[in-house]
């Protein structure tokens, strides 16, 4: 009986459904007689561009347009990969509240950091460690981040940690913030990439910027440098190869003896 009620009770809710008031508005009808108001002209007035055709947002009555006015300055990267910012001070700030969980000879590296909250929002190419308030920092961490500015690496270590700047793709960063996905979607999780351009190389090469590669002796930095070698040697090799033609002119022009003038006007003094 009570099932019987309350199917009664929702069929007369539906019925009655109706959308708010205000939420929807009749169509306009245009050019349907002078009685209905807009007949004739259709509200658009007599004549002129308005009337006739529609402007262009943009259009500024024939003048010249600002985006002319002005010189093209700069340009667009596309390939630039724009890192997120965290400073010392805000990881100084959730040292003192007790917000970072770590323990002493742990890492702070980037999941570390999305995790507590020290960087905020997506994360997509990495974060770099930027040194305001490195005066008051104290945290005796290791970190570990995409780059940090020189600054920061020495109030780093003079608080006595250490920081290791790695390299991650779009990929590998993403399997280092959630690896959980990638082991449930796929099973397993995808090797971590190599930096494979010439500027990466360079600069997690360097100890200097306490690149990875540099610190960990890394197999990978001692096959480029030897493949550097040996194509430096095969570029001597092949500038200083000759042809058999070459080598037998240059023995032709060691064994040439040029011949005395018999002129008597030459030999005398």
């Amino acid at each position: 009986m009570l099932g019987l009620v309350s199917a009664k009770r929702f069929a007369g809710i539906l019925a009655r459904l109706r959308p708010a008031d205000g939420a929807t508005q009749g169509f306009k009808r245009l050019g349907r007689g002078p009685s209905s108001g807009k007949g004739k002209t259709s509200g658009r007035g007599q004549k002129g561009q308005k009337a006739r055709g529609k402007v262009k947002s943009w259009f500024e009555g024939g003048q010249t347009p600002i985006y002319k006015l002005f010189p093209k300055i700069g340009f667009t990267n596309v390939h630039a990969r724009p890192l997120k910012v965290l400073n010392l001070a805000r990881v100084q700030e959730f040292y003192d509240k007790g917000r970072l969980p770590l323990q002493p000879g742990e890492v702070l590296d980037i999941k570390c950091m999305k995790d507590t909250g020290l960087v905020t929002g997506p994360i997509r190419d990495g974060v770099k460690v930027l040194a305001r308030g490195q005066f008051k920092y104290n945290v005796p961490f290791k970190v570990e981040a995409s780059r940090a500015s020189q600054k920061a690496i020495r109030a780093i270590e003079g608080a006595g940690g250490s920081f290791v700047a790695r390299y991650f793709s779009r990929l590998g960063l993403r399997a280092h913030l959630v690896p959980q996905w990638f082991i449930r979607k796929r099973g397993r999780l995808p090797l971590p990439a190599r930096p494979v351009k010439r500027k990466d190389i360079d600069f997690y090469s360097k100890p200097e910027k306490r690149g990875y590669l540099a610190l960990e002796n890394s197999p990978y930095l001692q096959t480029i440098r030897d493949a550097q070698k040996k194509g430096s040697m095969k570029k001597e090799r092949t500038r200083v190869k000759k042809s058999a033609l070459d080598l037998q002119l240059e023995s032709l022009a060691s064994d040439f003896i040029p011949p005395r003038s018999k002129s008597k006007t030459l030999s005398k003094k």
